[in-house]
Formats: C-alpha cells, sequence, structure tokens
C-alpha cells in the first residue's frame, strides 16, 4: 500500500530557485497533477516567461548552492514544467 508522501515544487527564474509549494501526493503523477490543477494560471504565466517548474519527492530540507540554485538530489524522477519552443 502506497503512503503520502511530500513533493518539492521548485520555481527555477533566471536567477535563482525558490520553493513555490510543497505538495502531499501519493506519486510523481499525482504530485504532477495536483500542481497543474492547483497552479495552473501561475505556471502558463511564468513558463510564457521563460521560468520553470521542478517538481520531485522531498529527502528533507531543500539545500541552495552558491549561485542560489536548488541542490537537486541525486536519485529518484523529477517533473519539469518548461516553455518548449
Amino acid at each position: 500500500m502506497n503512503q503520502i508522501e511530500k513533493f518539492h515544487v521548485i520555481k527555477r527564474t533566471a536567477g535563482k530557485d525558490e520553493q513555490f509549494t510543497v505538495i502531499d501526493a501519493m506519486s510523481l503523477d499525482e504530485a504532477d497533477a495536483i500542481f497543474l490543477v492547483r497552479h495552473e494560471r501561475e505556471k502558463d504565466t511564468a513558463v510564457n516567461k521563460g521560468e520553470e517548474f521542478l517538481i520531485f519527492e522531498s529527502y528533507g530540507e531543500l539545500e541552495y548552492d552558491e549561485n542560489n540554485r536548488v541542490v537537486l538530489p541525486e536519485s529518484g524522477e523529477m517533473m519539469i514544467h518548461r516553455n518548449s519552443l
């Protein structure tokens, strides 16, 4: 039986990454679907400006590097929403 996990949603802009939200879900696919339903307008606006959203399972507190970018997990899957021109 699956259990509820936490998934980070990171908004990546030209200058930095920032935590956008945390979603409780049973899988990455479910977390992505929840993100799309709850934040469709914000996603569309940001992606049209060249920004990205990264969604991945939480393995604890987020860490940032010296360039204000999230240190991504070394394993696991991730969803990325970006403009695909």
